[in-house]
This record gives C-alpha cells, sequence and structure tokens, in this order.
C-alpha cells in the first residue's frame, strides 16, 4: 500500500491505479498549497489568486496586462479576475488603466507597493520551493516535470453529462 492509503485513511483498494495517482496529486496540491496560503494571509494580507496576479503583473512591467490576458495566465483558473484584481487595486499592489489603443481595455500593471511586496516574498519562495522539493533532487525534480506535462497534455476534457456543445 503507498503513503496515500494512510494519508487519507483509505481503508478499501482504488478502483484503479490513475485513481490513486489522481488522489496522490490532489493531495500533494493541498498539502503544499495550504502552509504557502497562511504564510501570504499572516505575513502580507493576500491570497495565493493575489500573489499569483502580481507575479504576472511584474513580468509586464509598466505596460500591464489586460484583464483577459491575466485570466488566461493564472494557474488557479479563477473565473472572477476582475474580482481578484479589485482586492490588490484597493491594497494599492496594482493600479488600472484604459489601454491607449483601445479604450475598451481595462489593463491592470504593478504598482511600487506590489514591486516591494513581491521583492520581499522572492526569499520566501525560494525557502518554501527548497523545503518543499528540493529533496528530490534535479534529476528527479526533471522526471516529475516531465510526467505532469505528459499527464496534462494527454488531458481529454470530461464529457459534458447534458451533452451540450
Amino acid at each position: 500500500m503507498s503513503a496515500v492509503y494512510h494519508e487519507i485513511r483509505q481503508t478499501k483498494p482504488f478502483r484503479s491505479l490513475e485513481e490513486e495517482v489522481y488522489i496522490a496529486i490532489r493531495l500533494t496540491s493541498q498539502v503544499m498549497d495550504q502552509p504557502w496560503a497562511r504564510y501570504l494571509r499572516k505575513t502580507e494580507g493576500i491570497s495565493p489568486s493575489q500573489y499569483n496576479l502580481l507575479r504576472i503583473l511584474r513580468e509586464a512591467g509598466a505596460d500591464g496586462r489586460a484583464m483577459r490576458e491575466i485570466a488566461d495566465r493564472m494557474i488557479n483558473r479563477d473565473p472572477d479576475v476582475t474580482r481578484l484584481a479589485d482586492g490588490v487595486v484597493k491594497l494599492r499592489l496594482a493600479r488600472r488603466m484604459r489601454d491607449t489603443e483601445d479604450r475598451r481595455v481595462v489593463k491592470l500593471s504593478i504598482a511600487e507597493k506590489g514591486v516591494e511586496m513581491l521583492a520581499r516574498l522572492d526569499q520566501a519562495v525560494e525557502v518554501f520551493l527548497k523545503q518543499t522539493l528540493g529533496g528530490l533532487g534535479p534529476k528527479r525534480l526533471r522526471m516529475l516535470r516531465d510526467l505532469l506535462g505528459e499527464a496534462r497534455t494527454g488531458f481529454r476534457p470530461f464529457p459534458d453529462p447534458a451533452g451540450s456543445k
């Protein structure tokens, strides 16, 4: 029996190896996300999704990104990117601006306060990732990265039960 059985107190066998691996991936994600979310909330008063949004904006530089671009780049697909943007704007970590070429497009760019926050968090991110994954070593990390990439590439959407297109 794998560690997953013990961690979730599973008493019966999984229906398939695929089910066991899927649950292991979900469990690992939760185990890794929870301490990071607590750290962000306690030290900076932001959520992991807000951190991710700020990280995207830092990469964009002064030009910022349109809301649609931000939504496409988010790790966790939050359907309400506008609400996330409202939060970081309210905290003065980012600012909204109209696109100069198309006034209908609203862009978001990182504010100096947001840049400063990310700079403070950069060291914590490095420590967190080393503690979380560093023990696997470079060879196994590359293997894990590649296997997860293959799993995402081979993913097929689950059929819609209503049969809509």
